[in-house]
């Protein structure tokens, strides 16, 4: 009783702040903040696009509007109904994500301590101190619920309507019912993110390692195992397929293609945003241009095969790894994609123990979240300041998210060593011996 107290508080408080700042004069400052906007999910660009719609224009004529079909029809539905209604939209679908990482969060707690169980006899005697105790984890689904919830990101990106949640709740769905053991509606998660936001289509070899895992197939024999690998792609490329052909059947036209997908992978709207590309691309001779966008768009894809290679034992793990590389090295990220793997990563309090650098990355968040406003305002609005200035902090929030998701990967990787060899260094020459990862 007294834990649904608390989560019924969490859900109440996260519902009512919400409320309050969106019917509060700054709202209009929240959905005119870059930081929490892109190109790819302005609500400013959603509402253009509604507009060009009603006024029977393709909203992907021109080069404004680069949100998917899907959900400019879904905006259009509640339109018809009241446009009072679209806070709720965003208000609703925050609060259905945090419910499922709670849920997710449970089974998750469970998955770890039967795994414990499970391999109990192949860890050193000395191992107690780092063991996971069923005391410890009964917290963790409120702490990833309240981590996603009370975040100032997820706070932010829903006043300012942006969609992003989307493909927040993409993700979190995949990963859930990948938990669960389903199939269709985690491979749904995952194409629907994919259709959304492109990058998600990361998380589709972690949604197939936790599959096999949970619905125990075995990994040894290969036959078995493809024939299902198989069967979950097949799962995967058929909800593409339907994803897209409802998309075209909206306008008529494959148009939207260019507009969001073409728009990532090109990124030829350069509007600053909390990212990577937008300034190096502004900067870039145009004979290099293509070399270095292949670079860049391979770095948002690429660790996935030497994480996936790595973590395959770890699939829910690897899949927040990938969240946060994600949030990192997309072309149009914002503030709310590191919304998910921050709560994520409350799923494994256990490790927090090994982090070297929580102060400096703590740091670096705060002032790279206060002072990108700052910057912004001195360089557009009072001139007295240049693009430098607002770049230096998309640096430091860049490094911060790096420095966290390595930091957060070497204390996963020190405590399964110190599992199987102990935690106490055994002693040469007389003294400690130093254990170094490589």
């Amino acid at each position: 009783m007294a834990d649904l107290r608390r989560v019924f508080s969490l859900f109440f408080l996260a519902f009512i702040s919400r409320l309050f700042l969106i019917y509060s004069p700054v709202k209009d400052w929240f959905i005119n903040r870059i930081e929490l906007s892109t190109p790819l999910n302005a609500w400013n660009r959603v509402q253009e696009g509604l507009s060009l719609v009603k006024l029977g224009v393709s909203p992907y004529s021109g080069d404004v509007v680069h949100e998917t079909p899907l959900v400019l029809t879904t905006f259009l539905g509640v339109q018809e109904v009241s446009e009072t209604l679209f806070p709720a939209v965003f208000v609703v679908g925050d609060l259905i994500i945090g419910w499922i990482l709670y849920r997710l969060a449970c089974l998750h707690s469970d998955i770890l301590l039967s795994d414990q169980t499970a391999n109990l006899k192949f860890y050193a005697k000395s191992v107690d101190p780092i063991l996971i105790k069923r005391e410890a984890v009964n917290n963790i689904p409120l702490l990833v619920s309240s981590v996603y919830l009370l975040n100032p990101y997820t706070i932010g990106s829903c006043v300012a309507h942006s969609t992003v949640m989307f493909t927040n709740l993409a993700v979190t769905t995949a990963l859930y019912w990948a938990l669960k053991g389903n199939i269709l509606v985690s491979t749904l998660g995952v194409a629907f993110g994919a259709y959304h936001s492109l990058y998600p289509i990361t998380l589709l070899p972690p949604v197939i390692l936790i599959l096999i895992k949970v619905r125990s197939i075995d990994a040894e024999s290969n036959k078995k195992s493809l024939v299902f690998v198989s069967k979950v792609i097949a799962s995967f490329v058929t909800w593409i397929v339907l994803l897209l052909g409802m998309s075209y059947q909206v306008f008529q036209s494959w148009d939207f293609l260019s507009a969001t997908h073409g728009l990532i992978l090109q990124v030829s709207d350069l509007t600053p945003n909390m990212g990577l590309f937008w300034y190096f691309f502004t900067e870039m001779f145009e004979h290099f241009r293509n070399f270095f966008l292949w670079v860049f768009q391979l770095n948002a894809f690429f660790y996935c095969i030497p994480l996936t290679i790595k973590l395959r034992d770890n699939p829910t793990f690897l899949a927040c790894m990938l969240c946060s590389v994600m949030a990192i090295m997309k072309s149009y990220p914002c503030l709310g994609d590191a919304a998910v793997p921050l709560a994520l990563l409350a799923l494994w309090m256990h490790i927090f123990p090994y982090l070297r650098n929580t102060l400096l990355i703590t740091c670096m968040l705060l002032c790279s979240s206060f002072l990108a406003p700052v910057f912004w305002q001195l360089w557009i609005y009072a001139g007295s300041a240049n693009a430098n200035f607002f770049f230096a902090i998309t640096l430091a929030y860049s490094t911060a998210q790096i420095l966290l998701t390595s930091d957060v990967l070497f204390a996963f990787l020190r405590r399964e060593y110190d599992l199987y060899h102990g935690i106490y260094p055994p002693i040469m020459q007389g003294k400690p011996a130093k254990v170094i990862l490589r």
